[in-house]
């Protein structure tokens, strides 16, 4: 059933005039006649008795005049969401972020939902790794996370230098670049790499650059236990700078140095799943990240 008969049907049903009818849907008599007919025929029932003092709905008629208003009413109610998605007003986003951008992801979001309060954000606290593979098979639409390694498909926008830290408990005093390994004395808590591939493979990366190998005594499953082990006393750690920064009160960090301390973290989405909404969103974000990694 047509929405546009829908609407030629009230307007007639209201006016109980053909003429007064068609001239307030600016269309001719003989047009609005064919578009009763019509649906006359979508109804299987005569809907108007035609006579001379205009036209009179019939009982079909009247039970339809009941139902079309509603269904008017939810077409309209319909269009406008529509024309809002379209404009990325309204929607649902899924978003990625870990532990580095424990502080930027949610001061942006929730500066975003202040001018886009229409739509709906679900967080997941997840892995780089585990991000990229969640946009690649469109089951997230955006992410806080590691640049994306050989992945064309994605798309990356960077908003902060994380960077290497290493974490000790408070009592512990900070060695010497040349005395790092006087740490393994205490041993080492580290994320698995199950857990953090890419925070694995940059700790790696770090520690053959600078010649050093830390006695792991300990695996966590997530950075909020390893922090939590340091905090304890039980430990040191090599984590994001950034992250722990979030976390400081419990335990003593500083960055490390050299190229392999650092890489960029930003935002990942995939371009061929983008929607108005995470348009929306990236061009906020692109807009007002200004100096998020000082």
């Amino acid at each position: 059933m047509k929405v546009k008969l829908l609407r030629s049907f009230i307007e007639l049903a209201d006016a109980g005039h053909y003429g007064k009818a068609a001239a307030k849907l600016n269309i001719t008599q003989s047009t609005l006649s064919k578009q009763i007919q019509a649906l006359e025929e979508s109804v299987g029932g005569a809907l108007f008795e035609r006579g001379r003092h205009g036209a009179i709905l019939t009982p079909l008629g009247m039970m339809l005049k009941r139902e079309a208003r509603a269904l008017l009413r939810l077409s309209g109610d319909i269009d406008v969401k529509i024309r809002r998605a379209n404009a990325g007003l309204t929607g649902q986003l899924d978003i990625g972020f870990g532990i580095s951008t424990l502080v930027i992801a949610p001061k942006l979001i929730a500066g975003f939902r202040a001018v886009t309060p229409d739509c709906q954000i679900t967080l997941n606290d997840l892995p780089s790794r585990e991000q990229h593979q969640r946009l690649l098979s469109g089951r997230l639409d955006v992410g806080f996370c590691r640049a994306p390694e050989g992945e064309d498909e994605l798309s990356f926008m960077p908003l902060i230098e994380e960077k290497l830290a290493l974490v000790l408990p408070k009592e512990v005093e900070f060695p010497t670049p040349d005395r790092m390994s006087a740490l393994n004395q205490l041993g080492f808590v580290a994320l698995s790499p199950s857990a953090g591939p890419g925070l694995d493979e940059q700790v790696s990366r770090w520690c053959a650059a600078n010649g050093f190998k830390p006695r792991i005594v300990q695996h966590a499953e997530d950075i909020l236990t390893v922090h939590a082990v340091v905090a304890a006393g039980l430990g040191a750690a090599l984590l994001p700078w950034h992250g722990v920064n979030a976390l400081a009160g419990r335990t003593r960090q500083r960055p490390l140095w050299g190229i392999e301390s650092t890489w960029p973290v930003g935002l990942c989405w995939n371009g061929k799943q983008a929607t108005p909404l995470l348009n929306r969103f990236m061009d906020y974000v692109r807009n007002t990240a200004t100096d998020l990694g000082k």
